[in-house]
């Protein structure tokens, strides 16, 4: 079977000649071709040699379009920062003042930034879509603008000044249909959309139904593909019940945290659940203890066809032993196929 074969197979809930598997590595194809992360994450090109060096590699049955949701913010404006083994970042939110956020409009799309985002995913999808899913990430709309503002200011602006709230919500749906269209375009299978702005340890419950929702609820039913919902960092099973109906959202991220006995329980047996490897935790684990760790979490799910083995929290690290990646497939196959 090809990759996307399984990955359909897992929506489906079909029988399938192996456990489909992936991991976040969007960064690992840096280190796996030794090319410098600035030139990695600025030269498409560079990006799918890379992403072809993990294929050789690892084989995931889903591949990423490169993980930096901070060129979504860095487009507004704002400070960039760059580590010699780390993704971009954004040093200074562009505003800080909420009033002066404005729509960038067909402008995002013009952003070098974001370009590279849409041109890496062509070549991804140009170059593999045939075989595997290309999966890329986008900001939430309800976390793009803690990005341009930062937390606290962001919170404090849900929480009193509604009617600006609503203006920037308004901006990032914008901005989320603007590039995940773009992407969807570009050839993406679907988009990933880490999300923390809809955790009851930051926004209180009437918050999250009265504002959160109803965002994430407009901009996923608007999405011209499907969006898999990441837990973003955040543990999500205590409020997985409130997220079950959001549309165009055929799976979830969990975290590893989180029971995916429990997840399943609160879904229900036909949605797609990915999880749960802790992605930047195997930077600690030797290959042993990722396999172990691995064939854990497969034994668990032995009875769920709709399930993918796939790391969570951020990025794989940079200094992560190859060895380790190996020995989760190593898991995978070892697992056999599933009934």
């Amino acid at each position: 079977m090809t990759s996307l074969e399984r990955v359909l197979c897992a929506l489906r809930g079909e029988p399938a000649d192996r456990r489909a598997f992936t991991m976040t590595l969007s960064l690992y194809g840096a280190r796996l071709t030794g090319c410098p992360v600035r030139e990695y994450f600025t030269v498409p090109r560079r990006y799918l040699e890379g992403q072809s060096a993990v294929v050789r590699h690892v084989d995931p049955d889903i591949i990423f379009s490169p993980f930096v949701l901070p060129f979504e913010a860095l487009a507004y404006g704002g400070e960039e920062v760059w580590l010699e083994r780390f993704p971009p970042n954004v040093r200074k939110p562009p505003f800080r003042d909420p009033g002066l956020a404005e729509p960038l409009g067909e402008g995002l799309l013009l952003d070098p930034g974001i370009g590279y985002l849409v041109e890496a995913t062509r070549l991804l999808a140009g170059e593999f879509g045939a075989d595997k899913p290309v999966c890329a990430v986008v900001t939430a709309p309800v976390d793009l603008p803690a990005m341009l503002l930062g937390i606290e200011t962001w919170l404090e602006t849900l929480l009193f000044d509604p009617e600006r709230s609503a203006a920037l919500m308004a901006l990032a749906e914008d901005h989320f249909q603007r590039l995940s269209g773009a992407l969807f375009e570009a050839g993406a299978t679907f988009v990933a959309t880490p999300v923390m702005f809809a955790n009851l340890r930051l926004v209180t419950p009437a918050l999250l139904e009265r504002t959160i929702l109803p965002a994430m609820r407009r901009s996923f039913g608007l999405s011209r593909g499907p969006v898999v919902y990441h837990h973003g960092g955040n543990r999500i099973e205590d409020h997985l019940g409130l997220l079950a109906d959001l549309p165009n959202v055929p799976g979830f991220v969990i975290d590893p945290r989180d029971s995916l006995a429990r997840a399943r329980e609160t879904l229900g047996p036909q949605r797609l659940l990915l999880g749960n490897l802790n992605g930047p935790a195997l930077a600690h684990a030797n290959p042993e203890e990722a396999r172990l760790l691995a064939a854990a979490i497969l034994a668990d799910r032995a009875g769920d066809r709709h399930f993918i083995l796939a790391s969570g929290h951020a990025d794989v690290p940079y200094v992560t032993n190859p060895e380790t990646l190996l020995a989760v497939r190593r898991a995978v196959i070892e697992a056999g196929a599933v009934a």
